[in-house]
């Protein structure tokens, strides 16, 4: 392989027609008719690039060198009858060489025999790369095509455990007095080899979930794929500093490769403090307590605390694996919450909170959750106490590329929840949710997010509704003029106290102006009410986005755009600021 930098300056070359030896020394590559063009020139240069300057003391032996260097860049697709002569001018101070070729005729294939054997011979991969093999009657001869598709055969034998694969016969005879060739290829695939036993490094809590998480049991048949998966799986399961699965030497006994992991198990208790701000919430802090290994079956606790100027909240959070804990579990979620009267809206609750939560991913993309909750809310506001029994169900699919500050990705959440009488909740009621996100880029430098936030609650009253469960727009994901969770009916005091309906719509386009910055224009549209398109809002700004290493910094600047017909959101503005991308 040449370095990058080569073929830079290849793509000057190939427009110039010149290539450069040295600082001294220049080849100018030249044709006694159009035949030298294309992927012919290129390899010609790439042949010469990294050439030495002529050596005066024995020039005719450096002449030798380059016609044969020239020489093997023209076989190697199919032209072996070519002459080339070299012309030296010394009379400056930069040595200009020019290189004259005569292509002559490129060798064609007469005979290709291609032959698959072996117990893998119908195996698809196999036979859809033998069916595009390039090089049939007819065709010119390019050696390089011919490498390439005696390298991919081994490629699909190392990636699907045909460990004993080779070549029974690659040849390749050229006759040059009739410019033709004759291609022999007989490929073994060998057996296949299947998996054999995990093999952990040294004693762990964690081998039962070691073991619970490989996508393979012994005896299926060995895939690279699922060795990579096996490793992207035990790093995503968060019960591991470190954690590797490579496979071992195939046994050619048995036909079978074992893979051995090595582990090294996160601490048995953490400790996490953070602190932040948003304009929103103003100051926030977060203490967070984490158990990762409770017993050998992966059982992990969570224990968070969050606190800032709105709200407060306690969360317990025992998980419970089903096999592969990254895709299937149960989590048992204790929880209270208190929010405070703020923002002139009548939202000031607490709340005390029971949930059972199946989760499952069901394709290679959707995860399902099937839930069920216990909530007990009293509105400190009218100092009322509801209770609900409310079962549910939700699917998640999230992408994304980038890691930390994504620019590519989308989360699609369709939620559906049900309270009723009949099982126990005090009112009843259900509520559909339904969130779609999308982030692109184009040309490594435009990025376009668009968002929509929908959803509807059916209730014959919204007093019915609990307050941590009604719609409240306005904040610094959506609505940005305005404050947080300011926009919705009124209640007889003239405060904002949610909504059963809303439909919530942002687009946003951003350029990088530099390194880890980006300036970023948006518009943002929506309505919220009891019923849908009762009361509509807007607002459009701008902003500026700085990638950190703990994620987007957001400052962005809103004005709202709405006619005075709402008189207390008359001309809004607002300068929101925030950590993170909403996708």
């Amino acid at each position: 392989m040449r370095p990058c930098y080569c073929i830079l300056l290849l793509c000057f070359l190939l427009t110039a027609g010149f290539v450069s030896a040295n600082d001294n020394t220049q080849y100018q590559i030249t044709s006694q008719d159009d035949s030298l063009r294309g992927e012919v020139k290129k390899n010609v240069i790439l042949y010469l690039n990294d050439f030495s300057a002529p050596d005066t003391d024995n020039l005719a032996y450096w002449e030798k060198l380059v016609k044969r260097q020239v020489s093997q860049a023209l076989q190697a697709l199919g032209y072996y009858d070519s002459k080339i002569n070299l012309t030296i001018d010394n009379s400056s101070v930069e040595t200009k060489i020019t290189i004259d070729i005569a292509m002559g005729y490129p060798i064609v294939i007469r005979q290709s025999n291609y032959q698959v054997v072996g117990s893998g011979a119908s195996f698809k991969p196999f036979v859809t790369q033998r069916n595009s093999y390039p090089l049939v009657v007819g065709s010119k001869l390019d050696h390089g095509s011919y490498q390439a598709a005696k390298t991919a055969m081994m490629d699909i034998a190392r990636a699907y455990g045909f460990f004993d694969a080779k070549w029974l016969k690659h040849e390749v005879a050229v006759d040059l007095d009739n410019q033709t060739a004759n291609i022999e290829l007989s490929f073994d695939t060998g057996s296949r080899y299947q998996f054999g036993s995990i093999n952990i490094a040294q004693a762990h809590a964690s081998n039962d979930i070691i073991h619970a998480m490989a996508p393979f049991h012994t005896g299926d048949n060995f895939t690279s794929s699922a060795i990579a998966n096996y490793n992207i799986a035990l790093n995503q399961s968060r019960y591991f500093t470190s954690v590797q699965a490579i496979p071992a030497l195939p046994n050619p006994i048995t036909k079978r490769i074992d893979i051995n992991v090595t582990a090294v198990n996160r601490p048995r208790n953490i400790v996490e403090v953070s602190a932040g701000f948003t304009s929103d919430l103003g100051e926030r802090g977060r203490l967070k307590w984490v158990k990762p290994w409770i017993n050998r079956y992966g059982h992990s606790l969570e224990s968070e605390i969050k606190l800032n100027q709105q709200e407060q909240s306690v969360t317990n959070n025992y998980k419970v694996p089903h096999g592969d804990p990254n895709l299937d579990y149960t989590n048992y979620v204790l929880g209270w919450r208190h929010t405070s009267n703020f923002n002139d809206t009548s939202n000031r609750y607490r709340k005390y909170s029971l949930q059972w939560q199946r989760h499952q991913q069901i394709t290679d993309q959707w995860k399902r959750i099937l839930l069920l909750k216990y909530e007990r809310e009293k509105d400190d506001t009218q100092s009322a106490t509801r209770t609900h029994l409310i079962p549910g169900f939700s699917y998640i699919r999230e992408r994304r590329i980038g890691g930390i500050t994504p620019n590519w990705g989308d989360r699609q959440f369709i939620q559906v929840e049900v309270s009723d009488k009949a099982w126990g909740s005090q009112s009843s009621f259900y509520k559909l949710s339904l969130r779609s996100n999308w982030l692109r880029q184009f040309n490594k430098t435009h990025q376009i997010l668009l968002k929509l936030d929908a959803g509807y609650i059916s209730a014959s009253d919204i007093n019915d509704v609990p307050i941590s469960m009604r719609f409240f727009a306005g904040g610094d994901n959506n609505l940005r003029a305005y404050d947080y969770n300011s926009i919705s009916p009124l209640d007889s005091d003239n405060k904002s106290r949610g909504a059963l309906t809303q439909l919530l719509g942002t687009i946003e386009y951003s350029y990088p102006v530099k390194d880890k910055w980006r300036l970023a224009i948006f518009h943002d549209v929506g309505t919220i009410g009891d019923k849908f398109l009762e009361d509509k809002y807007s607002d459009a700004g701008i902003g500026i986005r700085w990638e950190t290493p703990v994620g987007l910094v957001r400052l962005d600047f809103a004005k709202g755009l709405q006619s005075s017909d709402i008189p207390r959101f008359d001309k809004p503005f607002n300068i929101s600021f925030a950590i993170g991308l909403d996708l």
